[in-house]
């Protein structure tokens, strides 16, 4: 099974998906967290300098480099299912149709750039007010993340694909333990 949580910058992806994680073993379930971008691989190096402004791509460049990245890990998400692992990604490829579409690429094409990965079973926004985004970032911010009107999109954007492709909203912006709640309800009804 593979569980994707969504969403926006300090939405806690990364909080959320451990405590995911610590929950499933309590289930008696293994599970294992791959983080996109994956800035380990040489892809994700090169992605990593373009966020932090080190390199210029044009959108499609950037995008085709993002799932790249993800089909660079296909084979070890492909490994962890066969070994009956749940596979939590702290985002996937559901994040490029949204920052693919608000940098004006088309949808289908964004689509095609993923097909033939392992599929999701379940998806969940974290659906964080920008406001609140904001407040939690105390580090620097990649080009992504610093421009508000930008992020405002994201956000809008995120919840309209939401809709489209069915994914499960969960409000990111109250306590994390709340969120927490709401996303194992989610995933329970999914797991035996």
């Amino acid at each position: 099974m593979i569980i994707v949580i969504e969403g926006f910058d300090q939405a806690g992806k990364k909080t959320q998906s451990k405590l995911l994680s610590d929950y499933l073993k309590t289930r008696s379930k293994k599970s294992m967290i791959f983080s996109f971008p994956d800035y380990t691989t040489p892809i994700g190096k090169e992605i990593k300098n373009f966020l932090g402004g080190k390199r210029k791509f044009p959108p499609q460049v950037i995008h085709c480099l993002l799932a790249a990245n993800r089909w660079e890990r296909s084979k070890d998400i492909k490994d962890a299912l066969a070994k009956n692992y749940v596979v939590i990604m702290n985002r996937y490829y559901q994040s490029n149709l949204v920052y693919g579409s608000v940098n004006g690429l088309d949808l289908k094409w964004l689509e095609n750039l993923d097909r033939g990965l392992p599929k999701e079973n379940i998806v969940i926004l974290l659906d964080v007010k920008v406001s609140d985004s904001f407040s939690r970032k105390t580090q620097k911010r990649d080009r992504f993340e610093k421009n508000k009107t930008f992020a405002l999109k994201i956000a809008s954007t995120y919840r309209k694909l939401a809709k489209k492709y069915h994914w499960n909203i969960v409000n990111a912006s109250q306590e994390k333990t709340l969120v927490h709640q709401q996303i194992r309800d989610i995933v329970s009804k999914h797991i035996r």
